[in-house]
């Protein structure tokens, strides 16, 4: 009877030890985020852009007014786009000044970090980028796109198509 209660207690033992040590398979590690609108930088020539909807490693984010920045939000911590919906000079969103836009490059959190991601004219990339911005690669642009149908964007050969371009 004695050997059979410290056999079990052996065996959850060395359970629990190797539940600590791979991890708890259903969770994920996350970091805090916060979107900054740097789109009124002095030091920039900054076109009027709001960012309507932001969305970054598993977590869409609420609208960010120029010179603002948003609230902080869990995400998943690794690698990520961040992808937005911008408006030009229209702090209202209204769907026809909108364009899909991501940042231009990859941003990156670790578990436990807490960050703020500023976005400006350097850090974007859109579909019908003004001179010196990149353009935006068609796998992030469709990305967008599946985020958010409801803006109805042209498809990306036709993405410079979009109302919401201007010259």
């Amino acid at each position: 009877m004695v050997k059979n209660a410290i056999l079990y207690a052996m065996i959850l033992i060395i359970s629990s030890m190797a539940t600590i040590a791979c991890g708890d398979d259903d969770s994920t590690e996350k970091a805090y985020v916060r979107l900054q609108n740097d789109f009124d930088n002095p030091d920039l020539p900054n076109p009027p852009w709001t960012i309507c909807k932001a969305y970054y490693n598993g977590t869409f984010f609420d609208k960010v007014d120029i010179g603002e920045t948003g609230e902080e939000f869990e995400v998943e911590a690794g690698l990520g786009y961040v992808y937005m919906i911008l408006a030009w000079d229209d702090p209202d969103c209204n769907p026809e000044h909108c364009l899909p836009v991501a940042s231009r490059n990859e941003e990156e959190v670790v578990p436990g970090q807490s960050r703020t991601i500023v976005l400006n004219v350097p850090n974007h990339q859109g579909p019908c980028p003004p001179q010196g911005v990149e353009p935006i690669p068609e796998d992030l642009y469709n990305q967008i796109l599946e985020l958010w149908p409801e803006y109805e964007f042209e498809p990306y050969e036709n993405r410079t198509q979009n109302p919401q371009c201007r010259d």
